[in-house]
């Protein structure tokens, strides 16, 4: 059984290309979604581990208190 096409429908190759092209802008995006959240992420830690750090109140901390 073959796969009737409409006439003046895109060919096989122009679908293929254009789920490739809409897979690749969609994978950019959440890669651009997941640097922004983790770089936001990593910016609070980085400043409540380094007030505990002056504060001297961070459990574990090798420097005296």
């Amino acid at each position: 059984m073959a796969l009737m096409q409409a006439p003046g429908g895109p060919s096989p190759g122009q679908t293929c290309a254009l789920i490739l092209i809409f897979t690749v802008l969609l994978q950019a995006l959440c890669v651009a979604v997941t640097y922004v959240y983790f770089t936001n992420e990593l910016k609070q830690f980085a400043e409540t581990d380094c007030q505990g750090l002056m504060s001297g109140q961070q459990r574990g901390s090798v420097l005296p208190p």
